[in-house]
């Protein structure tokens, strides 16, 4: 039997064996349960069909958010008929097995897997009638208690426990003289980097959990507009209407609107601008910067990927489209060169007297301004194509932007009271410092 002990070290190994050795009842409070703890009941009750189980946690978002338990641990006791009960706000913890309970101080995330310090107190019989009675009443049927015999139980819990006490022998006491070095090691390290108020942190917390901040962007949305760049030093002669004349009537890619694979491209930008409006709220003091819900997240991610992957395929079957383009361009270029050419001769050309030299002059000349036009390469284009996002938690110095903590509350991100809390808090802090 294992050695009676008045404190305690009980982390999630001592939790496995205080559950097992339940033979008739086990009784457990905490604040909520994580996924490992509720596979623990649920083995329990598997190796013995007749133990009564029953679980009472703070049923709020709050507690797993907190880190006290998951979503998954609750519903693995809800599917395995697991009685599981819930009262708010509850901030007392237990576990008692048969007869015999202990007080636990949960960390956040309960249980460690390596035990750091004293977290449990063990309940006296006559505590754990109550704890039963005042949490599980509705469950469970004790009739009427023998006080006399709970009474002399209680006594002898005391008086095993001063006895405990009185025979200490530990070569560690549990609790030592205050290290005043250590005090001043720790004053000093707080002075180089402040500690944020923890009102104020456990509200950026809060709202880190709830919302972020993400850049959409959308890159290589602009190919009707990209006309074929002539320099200067690539026209042999000083002719400002040339200039202007392919500037004006000159693009990369001329009938491009009629093309499947561009109108599929527009509509792949209107699916972008309707995801921002459907998910991403604009900041105007964050330029190119969106708040996102996180409840909304993983629905984004998840629409973001399908157009991400229709930028992949479209982009593969525009490459064709694009050369196609260029090519196009080029002869387009060569066609006007020849019809301004003729019309306006090149000083070069003008003493040739031979139809058939002037023609392999001229031809020379608008090789030689096609060779020195910049296009872009196809590839260069398509590899601008892409769909980009970034994500950013919210920082202490967001919150105290004063003009971006205002914007949250104009776009009812954050509520009033939440607002003058952070502002308050903040304050108080800065002048502090």
């Amino acid at each position: 039997m294992k050695k009676f002990k008045q404190f305690e070290k009980i982390y999630f190994p001592e939790f496995v064996e205080e559950v097992f050795n339940a033979t008739r009842s086990l009784y457990l409070s905490l604040p909520s349960i994580d996924e490992e703890m509720a596979e623990t009941l649920i083995q329990a009750k598997r190796q013995n069909p007749d133990l009564a189980i029953y679980v009472v946690i703070d049923n709020s978002e709050e507690s797993i958010r907190n880190g006290f338990g998951d979503i998954e641990g609750i519903d693995k006791l809800l599917q395995n008929n697991i009685q599981i009960f819930q009262s708010e706000g509850n901030l007392i913890s237990f576990i008692i097995s048969d007869q015999v309970g202990y007080f636990i101080f949960p960390h956040s995330r309960i249980f460690l897997d390596k035990a750091k310090g004293t977290n449990a107190f063990r309940i006296d019989p006559g505590s754990i009638y109550l704890l039963k009675e005042y949490f599980f009443s509705h469950k469970t049927d004790r009739g009427r208690t023998d006080n006399a015999g709970l009474f002399a139980d209680a006594f002898h819990h005391f008086e095993v426990a001063l006895n405990e006490l009185e025979n200490n022998t530990q070569d560690q006491p549990a609790v030592l003289e205050f290290d005043l070095k250590k005090h001043e090691d720790i004053k000093h390290r707080l002075e180089l980097n402040p500690p944020h108020p923890p009102d104020l942190q456990r509200q950026i917390n809060v709202y880190t959990a709830k919302i972020q901040f993400v850049e959409l962007k959308f890159y290589g949305g602009n190919l009707e507009d990209r006309i074929i760049q002539l320099p200067k030093e690539a026209i042999p002669i000083k002719s400002e209407e040339l200039r202007e004349l392919l500037q004006t009537r000159m693009k990369m890619f001329q009938d491009i609107k009629n093309c499947n694979e561009y109108k599929e491209f527009e509509n792949l930008k209107k699916e972008v601008k309707m995801l921002r409006n459907k998910y991403l709220i604009p900041i105007t003091c964050r330029p190119g910067k969106s708040i996102i819900l996180i409840e909304y997240k993983n629905q984004f991610i998840k629409e973001l990927n399908h157009l991400k992957d229709k930028v992949k395929n479209l982009n593969t079957r525009l490459l064709t489209m694009l050369e196609e383009g260029r090519l196009n361009a080029i002869d387009l270029l060569k066609e006007e060169l020849m019809f301004f050419f003729t019309n306006y001769e090149p000083e070069d050309l003008k003493d040739i007297n031979s139809p058939h030299v002037k023609a392999k002059m001229l031809d020379l000349i608008i090789n030689k301004i096609v060779a020195n036009v910049k296009f872009p390469p196809v590839k260069e284009i398509i590899d601008e194509m892409s769909l980009k996002e970034w994500f950013y938690d919210l920082t202490w110095n967001d919150f105290r932007d004063y003009e971006l903590i205002r914007e949250l509350e104009k776009r009812q991100i954050m509520n009033s009271d939440d607002i003058e809390h952070i502002v308050r808090i903040r304050g108080a802090y800065e002048i502090k410092k």
